[in-house]
């Protein structure tokens, strides 16, 4: 059964839960309907593939990450619809049948915004209208009492260089354009909006911002601009969140360590996906234990895509011996779960949470 207070327990460092909670951000749907036995054919489907595997909560995303990708109803690994921004890539790989996937690409040169014009003729969604909330409503209906929503909203830095093309985007920034800060503006004003209209709905119980920040090898602009254009939206928005008593939650790969005690300044009480190629999640544990909860780690590079299940199980009775001692810590992936992840390894990551995770921890 789902419990959303026992997943609170574990955001907000507040001792041991009952249980590790299981968290990831997006699973892929093919993996959804392989595990239900029948297509997503709806939000009810979706539901019940959160609650029958396990999670204690349902996510959605809205605001700029919805128009840039072009999901029509905002659950996390819907379809794309044909407004999205992105360039489709056709992937060459399937692991369950010869069905070729359509993949989303960021613009790597130029956007659609590259200087005053095109910033006036851009088609800025409106926040009131633009994004599918009907879908809280639905969401308020559908959901066990238990259970809540998690809405990913995000895109503070990320979606200002997506609409400017990551090259231009940079260069625009080195040479001082002041198009930057008026792009970063208006995403980030939109964003807050979005915030605010999400927050009158009694189903939420957590705000989370993906916004990639980060490579392998550290921030991809400097922590000093990162200071002084992103992080104040991300506080402001973070002070309406906690005003209602909700989680706030982040999302960003890459290597972060010059940037988490700024995160937590932010108001951020989760760190996602604590990715082992970038950070070392035990280092992060020791440093932020009781001050900032840690969420996934479980190697989607290596063990989650190229291992057995036995190497799955392994990996993830490791995490929950080492992390899950003092609680802060909930269980995943250190991404997601696309569809090349083998559905045996998947089953068994959420199989062995379960039967592992239940406190206090005995040597998992």
């Amino acid at each position: 059964m789902p419990d959303f207070d026992n997943f609170r327990t574990a955001v907000l460092c507040q001792g041991e839960p009952k249980r590790i909670p299981q968290f990831d951000g997006t699973v892929a749907e093919d993996i959804k309907t392989e595990f239900l036995g029948r297509p997503i054919a709806g939000l009810e489907d979706e539901v019940d593939f959160q609650m029958t595997a396990g999670y204690d909560y349902v996510p959605l995303s809205l605001g700029f990450r919805q128009a840039i990708r072009g999901e029509t109803t905002g659950v996390m690994g819907g379809r794309q619809s044909e407004t999205t921004i992105l360039k489709p890539l056709e992937a060459q790989y399937n692991p369950r049948d010869s069905e070729k996937h359509t993949r989303m690409w960021a613009e790597e040169g130029v956007g659609v915004i590259h200087d005053a014009a095109s910033f006036e003729s851009f088609d800025w969604p409106d926040p009131d209208t633009a994004f599918s909330y009907d879908t809280l409503d639905q969401l308020g209906r559908l959901l066990p009492d238990e259970a809540k929503a998690i809405v990913n909203v995000g895109y503070v830095f990320t979606a200002p260089w997506m609409l400017m093309g990551l090259e231009n985007f940079c260069m625009a920034l080195a040479a001082g354009d002041p198009l930057v800060e008026k792009v970063i503006d208006r995403v980030a004003k939109t964003q807050l909006r979005v915030v605010e209209n999400v927050l009158q709905y009694d189903c939420v119980g957590a705000v989370r911002m993906p916004d990639d920040l980060g490579h392998t090898g550290g921030t991809i602009v400097s922590p000093r601009f990162l200071r002084e254009y992103i992080f104040p939206w991300h506080k402001r928005i973070g002070e309406i969140v906690h005003a209602k008593g909700l989680l706030y939650m982040y999302h960003s790969d890459g290597r972060l360590y010059q940037v988490i005690d700024d995160l937590i300044a932010c108001g951020f009480q989760a760190l996602h996906p604590c990715e082992p190629a970038s950070m070392d999640i035990d280092q992060l544990k020791r440093t932020y234990a009781g001050r900032l909860c840690l969420n996934g780690n479980i190697n989607l590079d290596s063990t989650m895509t190229l291992g057995s299940p036995e190497d799955v199980e392994q990996e993830v009775k490791l995490r929950i011996r080492t992390l899950g001692p003092g609680g802060g810590y909930c269980c995943g992936t250190s991404n997601s779960v696309p569809e090349y992840v083998p559905f045996e390894n998947y089953t068994a990551m959420i199989r062995t949470i379960q039967q592992h995770g239940t406190y206090p921890i005995h040597g998992a």
